[in-house]
């Protein structure tokens, strides 16, 4: 008797589920995009937690963790180098326009941070905001 082989073929289908929720637009929608720079990185390279809250017609906020040894250093003279953040994304239409935009960075390990204000305006374009990685000693 000679053995009879079963081969057994599996198909997996992997199902992307996107989340929808107050901290990110939906694909598709409008965005309010704010990009984040960090200042006064050349003597304070480490990892900070970059955190951005929108006050629209409700508060939205999103936060990452940056590492600041990757710098971007300007050809002219005047210019410092400064560490990109990157894009904050929100859903335009919790954000009307002149709503409030707050930055901070805090230094994961001393717990001290450094926020601005800034403003969601007419532009139609990213909002940019820079600021200034706290000195640690």
């Amino acid at each position: 008797m000679v053995p009879t082989r079963i081969c057994l073929t599996v198909t997996l289908q992997v199902l992307a589920v996107v989340s929808i929720s107050k901290y990110y637009a939906a694909y598709g929608e409008k965005t309010l995009d704010v990009i984040v720079n960090l200042s006064n990185t050349s003597d304070n390279i480490g990892r900070y937690l970059v955190h951005v809250t929108v006050y629209g017609k409700e508060t939205l906020e999103q936060s990452k963790v940056i590492n600041t040894s990757s710098q971007t250093c300007p050809d002219d003279v005047d210019s410092l180098c400064y560490a990109n953040a990157g894009t904050f994304s929100f859903a335009s239409k919790s954000v009307p326009i002149n709503s409030k935009i707050q930055a901070c960075v805090e230094e994961i390990f001393s717990g001290t941070q450094n926020c601005v204000y800034g403003q969601n305006t007419e532009k139609n374009t990213p909002e940019t905001i820079t600021l200034g990685v706290p000195k640690v000693k």
